[in-house]
């Protein structure tokens, strides 16, 4: 993921539901890693595609009206792209 301070990659984590805290791993892109990658998306490109990850993970037991759980997931969505944009600005001032 390329964000305006640094990349970050990012990974979902197979285990968790759509809502859970654990989502999305985020980490450091190494010389290792980025020999890997093949393609970079920027965060802006990024919003739609959290929600279709959201939903691909499930929402669990949760059991609500249509428009409130699509306001929780567009919820969700940014608060992810909000903690990849954070991990991203504090990776640049520790210098990593």
């Amino acid at each position: 993921m390329t964000t305006d301070h640094g990349d970050v990659v990012v990974t979902v984590n197979p285990a968790a539901g759509g809502l859970d805290p654990d989502l999305l791993e985020l980490g450091p892109v190494t010389a290792a890693v980025a020999r890997e990658l093949t393609m970079a998306t920027p965060l802006r490109a990024f919003g739609a595609k959290m929600v279709d990850i959201i939903e691909i993970q499930g929402l669990g037991d949760v059991t609500m009206s249509g428009s409130l759980r699509d306001m929780l997931v567009r919820e969700k969505a940014t608060q992810e792209l909000h903690r990849i944009e954070r991990y991203a600005k504090d990776a640049k001032a520790a210098g990593r």
